[in-house]
């Protein structure tokens, strides 16, 4: 007689291209004996795990399908086989529920909302109802696993690359303050771990001497027509301060002015409380500004960060810097400090960085000054040693090329 033939292995493609019939039926897992996948009429699906305890014939429920992948239901119909062959009890241990995600999100928002300034209220309400909520609104947190945040990666990453990152930070974030919450079971593994984020498209320009020329004479040309814009474009260029600011700077927040410089301490900056240092000349500009009586702002109030991006967008044009964003000012006042020897870990300071990595942006100007240090160090050793490189025939046919290319006088 023909010996029967043996079941397949139970796989997340069979299950999900099951389909209902007109009364419920199983498919077995040919692998692990007693595990399979129960199919109702209605299109439900649940994994279960049939066999005998004590004589009797016993179903237990593990969870259902799709909010329980195939790899999770094959682990815990083993754990409860395991139970029962142990003699223990072999239902599988109550679990609280994980509640939906919309909700959660709801309670984690109002968490925040005593923490977060307006502005990150702000960001995590857009990204919620853009990106978050149509894909995992009505999940449970526990059915968010590796599969779906990958996939809705993947897709969110198509068109904003940036976007999704942004996103994607939020949801890993929450998920995590669901896990110290206790709402989300140490069972459930991260679903999003070893997610790679999209790279970052560097988009910082640093002005050169002579683009800061034309730019300095343009906004000099400005200057009687529109004072208070031409200010703060130029507070903004010589303190690498952010736009918000220079914009929401309050006098109380301002030391002592003198020829030396000063600095302000600014109790709501993007990163929290920090201290923006001015220089010399940066301190001659605000105290040079008008105070009015009862003013607590440095810059008048209807000046606003739209009015002047529309100003800016003219003096850029006028400078031929088409494109030059307002924010590329903090970056060219970065790159100075950088190119002048100053330290990847004091310009963060100096700008405000919370972390060194967004600091390192920088990183490859730095070189030019560790280049710089090298050469002059290895220029003192060889004149002392006196030892002075060849010159190769190409280069000596060139008149502008050094003769000595370790950097001798």
């Amino acid at each position: 007689m023909a010996s029967k033939a043996k079941r397949p292995r139970l796989s997340a493609a069979a299950v999900a291209a099951a389909r209902p019939k007109a009364r419920e039926y199983m498919l077995w897992d040919g692998v692990l004996s007693s595990f399979g996948l129960r199919v109702h009429p209605s299109g439900a699906k649940s994994f279960v795990v049939q066999t005998r305890v004590r004589g009797r014939m016993r179903k237990f429920t593990l969870g259902r399908f799709p909010d329980m992948g195939i790899m999770d239901a094959r682990k815990e119909a083993a754990a409860v086989l395991a139970r029962i062959w142990a003699g223990e009890d072999p239902a599988p241990p109550q679990r609280p529920k994980a509640p939906v995600f919309r909700d959660f999100a709801a309670r984690y928002r109002e968490n925040r909302k005593g923490v977060w300034k307006p502005s990150s209220l702000k960001t995590f309400d857009i990204y919620m109802r853009g990106r978050l909520l149509p894909a995992f609104g009505r999940l449970k947190l526990d059915s968010i696993n590796h599969a779906r945040v990958s996939a809705w990666f993947d897709a969110a990453s198509v068109d904003r690359p940036g976007s999704a990152n942004r996103a994607f930070d939020i949801l890993s974030a929450m998920l995590k303050t669901a896990r110290k919450w206790g709402e989300l079971g140490e069972h459930v593994p991260d679903a999003c771990a070893n997610i790679v984020r999209n790279p970052k498209k560097v988009v910082a320009r640093y002005l050169d001497e002579d683009e800061l020329a034309r730019l300095g004479a343009v906004l000099d040309s400005r200057a009687d027509e529109h004072p208070w814009r031409v200010a703060a474009l130029r507070l903004l260029t010589l303190t690498g301060a952010r736009l918000s600011e220079v914009l929401n700077l309050r006098w109380d927040e301002i030391g002592v002015l003198s020829e030396d410089g000063a600095s302000a301490r600014i109790d709501d900056s993007k990163t929290g409380p920090r201290t923006l240092w001015f220089g010399p000349e940066a301190a001659k500009l605000v105290s040079a500004l008008p105070r009015t009586d009862g003013a607590e702002r440095v810059f008048p109030e209807d000046l606003t960060s739209h009015r002047l991006y529309m100003f800016w967008c003219v003096v850029r044009e006028e400078a031929g810097l088409p494109g030059l964003r307002i924010h590329d000012c903090r970056h060219t006042w970065a790159s100075q400090g950088v190119r002048n020897g100053v330290g990847l870990p004091t310009v963060g300071r100096l700008l405000g960085h919370r972390r060194l990595a967004t600091t390192a942006i920088y990183a490859h100007l730095d070189d030019s000054a560790l280049q710089a240090a090298a050469e002059k160090a290895a220029g003192r050793i060889a004149k002392a040693m006196g030892f002075e490189a060849e010159t190769s025939p190409e280069k000596s046919d060139n008149a502008q090329m050094r003769t000595n290319p370790i950097g001798l006088p």
